[in-house]
């Protein structure tokens, strides 16, 4: 006990525990062989012994053998003979088969080999006895022909002969009296022919006489022999079955033996694991107390960790936001500035802003957010781009800051027109984090950076960039850690660049994300290289993404809309406010969901822009009360989330829509025109004619020229597909799915009526809906029901007023 003493807890667990395991190891593999044996003994004694069912089979098929002869001997029908043959060859077979079975060098083969010699001679005997009676019955044969013989004697028709008539004179034959009585046949005499058959049939008599009882002893003889070799054969059967018996005796007592040896044996294990269970468990309990402090200071520091996480998140939650938000305005403005100057100089320069926009919205979506590079969620997109276009832009980013140290900027590009397929966006990021680095850190002297590669086949090619600076350099003892998280070189001139130690760390993750190598040699105080190899396949050109020049096309009916923006960020306000005003959309702004909700309640708006996180009123809850009175607004959400999370809830909340910031003015533009159908200058007649949503026909027909029927079923339509269109929408809030489902099933009727047969089939689908369907699938049915009941009752309402204005 002393030496268990000096061990640690986990030390003293771990010794026991394997002593236990090697306890258990060695004691159940000696049951489990015991076991198999037994198991595997029973088993072979539950099972019948083939050798002995062949063997009454065999005993079996030869009195059947015997009973087939005997019916032949005494029926002499034919027919008997086919089984007897039948059996004949199934004995050989199972003869055969016996001698497979047989164990070799045993008593038991000789009793095997005696029974097939038996077996075959008892074949034999029977088959002798068959050719006798087979003799016997051709004796017969003769015979029989022999009696035919004498009745054919007897009876021949032709031993019959008549006298013929004397010839009369011509004159006689004509006046005599014709003679009409019968006349007599004359017998010839058979007698002797009768005897000599007689006498041949007395003969064979005596012949068949001789040889019957020359064949009775023969068979006599015959089955004598059968007798003696049926004794012997039941001699050698016997003799087997005791010797199965006895071995049958034999494992029993063995199968015994070794139950007693593997209960004694698994008594002797339980007895063992039981002490040294006991013995765990006092130093379990021994060292109780002592860990339970551990578990309390783990605990806490769980607490801590978990802590710390969340507010990880939410502090990169919340810049990422904030940054998104004043990039929208940057972006924005840049591509309206982009589209007004016709000055080559400034849009040169507005190219560079507006492309230096572009990479920070991707570092603002991926590289802020460095928990999602590090659980690798990062997709690697696959997109034609142009190499050239990227080293341009990296040079263009770096030239001025290099200018400003006194810095020269090299560009060796080797591989001149090349486009490569893969994500532009990551490989710019990686140039920009080293080219970012090589200046920071150097202070006289060149930045050189050398594109080049090699095609590896047809399709394949491995790019190879190299960034080369003058700088500081890096000591030997460092190289191993630069691409360590947070990790901050402790030099002079990093304390003036102190940064957050994330810029190398990020470009090693993009690059084993983009299926690279990245490598770096350095010597302090002359500079660092680093060498960066990505293989990448073959782009096509003509799939090149190209920003278009060409200003957009705004529908002249713009005009006649009118837009609600609600957002409490001025940059955002300026950029929305600036794009509508270039497309001539009169708007009204809100600063909060408040504010939103009071001028929805006052106006009718074709379209509103509804940021998410706001003062006062959130986008949520003011969507929700909008809705509540304005069943027919279309709300877009404009936000800078990207969580899955965030996206589904702005579509359970109601909003048709949603944008991410920044955006551009093309979609923008596109969701506008998404969700407002162009209106168009035709008469109300052609509108209602090219409508092909509903046929009235059936319905005139059934008011029989009754207008004022005819006009009110339109109106208790319109009327009862706007409430059911309401009850839909507050249950859906509620998940109050049988409420819906009978709304939707009573809508359905008179749908039906007006052959508004697209608005029917959503209806059915989302009469069928449950608490199981998936709510955004729900919710698209909804908005779907929504456009085909307002598109309807416009039809209608313009049809109302048409008639109307007909009648007067």
């Amino acid at each position: 006990m002393d030496v268990m003493k000096k061990l640690k807890i986990e030390i003293q667990i771990t010794i026991l525990t394997i002593c236990i395991a090697i306890a258990v190891i060695v004691s159940g593999y000696l049951a489990y062989q015991s076991l198999s044996k037994i198991v595997e003994t029973i088993h072979k004694e539950a099972r019948p012994d083939l050798k002995l069912l062949i063997i009454k089979d065999i005993a079996t098929d030869l009195n059947e053998v015997e009973n087939t002869i005997r019916l032949y001997s005494l029926t002499g029908d034919t027919n008997y003979l086919h089984p007897f043959r039948q059996l004949d060859k199934t004995i050989q077979i199972k003869l055969n088969s016996l001698l497979d079975n047989a164990i070799s060098s045993s008593e038991e083969l000789i009793h095997i080999d005696s029974i097939r010699i038996l077996a075959n001679r008892k074949l034999l005997i029977w088959n002798e006895i068959r050719e006798l009676h087979h003799s016997k019955r051709n004796a017969h044969n003769t015979f029989s022909s022999l009696y035919s013989r004498i009745d054919t004697a007897i009876i021949r028709p032709d031993t019959i002969r008549f006298v013929p008539e004397k010839k009369k004179g011509f004159f006689k034959s004509i006046f005599s009296k014709k003679d009409t009585a019968p006349h007599p046949p004359v017998i010839i005499d058979k007698i002797r022919e009768k005897e000599i058959i007689k006498q041949e049939i007395a003969g064979i008599e005596r012949q068949i006489t001789d040889q019957t009882k020359q064949l009775q002893t023969k068979e006599m003889v015959l089955l004598e022999q059968n007798i003696q070799l049926t004794q012997t054969l039941n001699k050698h059967i016997a003799s087997i079955e005791n010797s199965e018996q006895k071995r049958l005796e034999a494992k029993t007592q063995e199968a015994d033996s070794m139950a007693y040896n593997t209960y004694r044996g698994m008594a002797i294990f339980t007895f063992a694991a039981v002490i040294l269970l006991l013995i765990i468990v006092i130093v379990f309990f021994r060292n109780l107390r002592r860990n339970h402090t551990y578990q309390q200071i783990l605990k806490k520091a769980k607490a801590e960790a978990e802590s710390l996480t969340k507010a990880k998140e939410i502090f990169v939650a919340t810049v990422s936001h904030e940054m998104r938000t004043p990039l929208n305005s940057i972006y924005g403005l840049t591509e309206q500035m982009l589209s007004k100057t016709d000055s080559a100089e400034m849009t040169a320069d507005l190219e560079v802003v507006f492309k230096s926009a572009e990479h920070l919205i991707a570092l603002a979506n991926d590289t802020l957010d460095f928990s999602k590079i590090d659980s690798q969620q990062l997709k690697n997109e696959q997109i034609d781009f142009s190499l050239d276009e990227i080293i341009s832009e990296v040079h263009t980013l770096h030239e001025n800051s290099a200018q400003k140290k006194g810095l020269e900027l090299i560009v060796n590009n080797t591989a001149k027109d090349l486009v490569l397929l893969g994500d532009p966006i990551r490989l710019k990021q990686i140039l920009i984090n080293l080219m970012t680095n090589a200046i920071k850190f150097t202070n006289q002297g060149q930045i050189t950076l050398t594109v080049s590669g090699q095609e590896t086949s047809e399709q394949n090619y491995l790019l190879r960039i190299e960034v080369m600076d003058t700088g500081i350099g890096i000591s030997k003892d460092n190289l191993p850690t630069i691409f360590e998280e947070f990790v901050q070189l402790d030099i002079d001139l990093t304390q003036k660049q102190r940064g957050a130690g994330l810029g190398l760390a990020i470009v090693k993750k993009l690059t084993l994300l983009l299926n690279g190598e990245i490598d770096v040699e350095s010597d302090l105080g002359k500079g660092t290289r680093f060498i960066l190899q990505i293989p990448y396949l073959k782009g096509n050109s003509d799939h090149i993404k190209k920003r278009l020049d060409e200003k957009l096309s705004i529908p002249a009916w713009f005009s006649k809309l009118h837009f609600l923006i609600v957002d409490d960020e001025e940059f955002n306000l300026y950029l929305i406010k600036n794009i509508m005003q270039k497309w001539g959309v009169p708007y009204t702004v809100a600063h909060n969901g408040r504010e939103a909700v009071e001028f929805s309640m006052k106006q009718q708006f074709d379209l509103i822009f509804m940021d998410i996180r706001m003062p006062i009123m959130d986008g949520y809850e003011a969507t929700k009360l909008i809705l509540q009175h304005r069943l027919s607004a279309i709300i877009i959400a404009l936000t800078a989330t990207t969580k899955p999370s965030d996206i589904q809830r702005i579509q359970i909340s109601g909003m048709h829509d949603f944008l991410h910031k920044p955006f551009t003015e093309s979609a923008l533009l596109s969701v506008v025109m998404q969700w407002l159908p162009e209106k168009t200058k035709e008469p109300l007649q052609e509108l209602i004619v090219k409508s092909t949503t509903i046929d009235l026909d059936a319905l005139e027909r059934l008011s029989e020229g009754d207008t004022e029927f005819f006009d009110e079923m339109l109106r208790i339509f319109i009327r009862s597909s706007e409430d059911a269109l309401l009850k839909i929408h507050q249950n859906f809030q509620s998940s109050s799915w049988i409420v819906i489902s009978e709304v939707a099933h009573k809508l359905a009727a008179p749908a039906k009526h007006i052959q508004a047969n697209t608005l029917y089939a959503n209806l059915k689908k989302l009469e069928i809906s449950n608490e199981n369907s998936n709510p955004a699938e729900i919710k698209i049915l909804i908005m779907d029901i929504e456009k085909d009941i307002h598109h309807i009752n416009s039809i209608l309402k313009q049809k109302l007023v048409l008639r109307k204005n007909t009648n007067l």
